[in-house]
């Protein structure tokens, strides 16, 4: 199968992080050591810009913790790749938003997981992190340094969504980006705190509406059943920028090891950069695992039935950490359609 080159790479480059989140896919914590070094950092961007001149999202854990990053950024921009960082913000201040501008990011994203201190510092288990999330995204609002806000979305803080979201607009970022929680890492501890299909259905349809009117870009991570949400509402002008999982074709991931993976959430192997001499192309074309998972004829249960799996293609990692089949059905989703056998 021919494969599609990736738009978008994320890469994790440590898996050290001062804060000890509920949901955190890395379980990042304060003791984690380095495995990449620096010199192996810029082979695999290397690797990655003679492949396909992509976006590289440096993330973890928090990758402000690297003395080197700055060095890693402008490296990537040096070879024609757009960088931007996912933060949680605590180590961004008016020196190192300068620095960070200075070496080449494009842009941020930062964190917030409940709408106010309490929520948000009890989801992430460590208290200020939403005055620094807050206190970062001003900072870059300042430096006219474009931003995302992140949230992950469970049980614990759903009706909060629609305040997160018009806090995500008064900060002035560009775009609202709720992840769709994937019980793997930390989040294994808090799998009962996953929407049932019921409230996913109805979240779906609140962000439906939030993309509408919020006047803010709303982008769904881990809730490929976001794009068939906006397919079914025919409002013209909305779906057509509105992909399903692109997990292993229009995305990648790469772990702190120098794994290469469909995303980060799903935690297999394809090939290491560091094993296969750091030739990215060959494993992103010829991996076994990927072109199953690009070959959504394969996909078994409600998924394969599905009329609309060309679309959304479900959460592939989410079906893997809740039963160990990776083309099976996606079980945060219960829409019923299609007639195939």
């Amino acid at each position: 199968m021919k494969s599609e080159k990736p738009r978008l790479i994320a890469f994790e480059v440590t898996r050290r992080c001062r804060f000890r989140c509920r949901h955190c896919r890395a379980s990042a914590g304060p003791s984690a050591k380095e495995v990449l070094d620096t010199s192996q950092c810029k082979k695999i961007l290397k690797a990655i810009a003679k492949f396909n001149k992509c976006i590289i999202i440096l993330t973890g854990g928090e990758p402000m913790e690297r003395k080197d990053i700055y060095q890693i950024i402008r490296y990537g921009r040096g070879l024609g790749l757009r960088v931007v960082l996912a933060t949680c913000g605590y180590l961004i201040d008016e020196k190192s938003i300068k620095r960070l501008k200075k070496a080449g990011v494009t842009a941020l994203s930062f964190s917030i997981d409940g709408a106010s201190t309490d929520t948000n510092d009890a989801f992430r288990q460590s208290k200020g992190a939403f005055d620094a999330a807050v206190k970062a995204a001003k900072m870059a609002k300042q430096a006219r340094v474009r931003f995302q806000i992140n949230t992950t979305i469970s049980k614990i803080n759903v009706d909060e969504v629609i305040g997160i979201a018009a806090l995500a607009k008064r900060l002035g970022a560009y775009c609202f980006n709720p992840f769709i929680l994937v019980p793997t890492g930390r989040g294994a501890e808090i799998e009962d705190m996953i929407l049932d299909p019921v409230e996913y259905e109805s979240l779906l349809n609140e962000l439906w509406r939030i993309k509408l009117s919020a006047k803010i870009k709303v982008r769904v991570t881990c809730g490929p059943q976001f794009a068939r949400v906006c397919r079914q509402a025919e409002a013209k002008g909305l779906t057509k920028e509105v992909s399903g999982c692109m997990g292993g074709r229009g995305f990648g991931f790469i772990s702190y090891k120098g794994d290469v993976q469909i995303c980060g959430f799903l935690d297999k192997s394809t090939g290491n950069m560091i094993e296969n001499n750091f030739d990215f192309g060959k494993i992103w074309e010829e991996s076994k695992f990927l072109n199953e998972i690009r070959d959504k004829a394969s996909y078994r249960g409600k998924c394969r039935n599905c009329d609309y799996v060309g679309v959304c293609g479900g959460c592939r990692a989410r079906a893997y950490t809740m039963t160990g089949d990776y083309l099976g059905t996606d079980p945060a989703c219960d829409y019923e359609g299609g007639d195939k056998d």
